[in-house]
């Protein structure tokens, strides 16, 4: 019987990140969503960054990739996602030192508005599987070649739930998703999600970044690229040619704090009342607006590595999935 090796990717629209489990250890992977197309690229190629040749083509992915190649559209079913996968797997499997015929059970997320679509959910499923044909890639000069069938779908915004079920068998739980495009909310009675709290807004992180390039734009008549809203939101202030704006410091954290009014209008306004249940706050966007999550509600938990969350819960589905009887 063929070892085999669990995979876990939630390949979000700002981040992708990936954990495996194989012979009893984790590796974990983490990579900026943002794709380039290239030809005979000559740069070293930094940590967190892959050069990648598919099918034919050369992209550079990761976080040596600018902003403006950050994928805005809704849908995941695309290159970009795809890559994004299957470059993930490519270096779980090198850092598990994985054989070439390995048995890949992975589990990968899909959005909710396409996990409650059952041919939106096959067309995904079929992307990523590549039709059950063979998958090879090149990437960082290194050959990968797999097969991948049986892909488990998992949706977003499921957090920790599933990877902790003796820690929420008896609790109501509502988790909150800050992704990059999307806020995800879903209520769990215990670890069984109630299909009709499953929604989905825009409101994620680049939402708010736009907003912050526009105030800048209005209160200084700059321009700013997406590569400075990146490191302005990192950084909490707005500086050009040197000079620091210290106003700008007040006016972002307002933005934020208005960011995650937003969130809660738009959660009430879907029958959200917050009330008897424990608020979990999972994704990237969490840590960002941190502050202001624990000023509206104070007894809220942001996960430890919220940005992981996600793929916690998809490992363990695999776990029970494939169980070993």
């Amino acid at each position: 019987m063929k070892e085999q090796i669990l995979i876990a990717v939630d390949c979000g629209k700002y981040q992708t990140k990936g954990i495996a489990r194989y012979r009893g250890k984790t590796f974990m992977v983490s990579f900026r969503t943002k794709m380039m197309p290239v030809s005979r690229l000559g740069v070293d190629i930094q940590p967190n960054s892959f050069l990648v040749e598919y099918l034919g083509n050369e992209y550079l992915i990761g976080n040596m990739v600018s902003e403006d190649f950050v994928d805005y559209s809704l849908t995941k079913n695309s290159t970009i996602h795809q890559i994004s996968i299957y470059t993930a797997i490519s270096q779980l499997l090198q850092k598990a030192n994985a054989p070439a015929n390995v048995d890949i059970r992975l589990a990968v997320n899909v959005p909710i508005s396409t996990y409650k679509d059952s041919v939106q959910k096959d067309s995904f499923k079929q992307m990523v599987e590549n039709r059950r044909g063979s998958i090879h890639l090149l990437v960082n000069g290194r050959t990968h070649s797999f097969e991948l069938s049986d892909v488990t779908l998992a949706f977003e915004g499921m957090g920790e739930v599933y990877s902790k079920p003796d820690v929420y068998k008896d609790k109501n739980t509502i988790v909150v998703d800050l992704g990059g495009l999307n806020t995800t909310l879903c209520t769990f009675s215990g670890i069984q999600p109630l299909v009709n709290t499953m929604i989905v807004s825009d409101l994620g992180i680049n939402v708010l970044k736009g907003r912050i390039g526009k105030a800048i734009n209005e209160r200084y008549g700059l321009s700013v690229s997406a590569d400075d809203l990146e490191q302005v939101l990192r950084s909490g202030y707005f500086a050009s040619k040197g000079e620091v704006f210290e106003e700008s410091k007040v006016f972002i954290e307002e933005l934020k704090y208005d960011h995650v009014q937003q969130i809660i209008r738009f959660a009430r306004s879907r029958g959200y009342t917050f009330n008897m249940s424990d608020i979990h706050f999972v994704g990237g966007g969490a840590i960002i607006l941190k502050r202001y999550i624990k000023q509206e509600f104070p007894h809220a938990v942001i996960l430890d590595n919220p940005q992981y969350s996600n793929c916690l819960s998809f490992l363990k589905i695999l776990e029970v999935k494939y169980a070993k009887h």
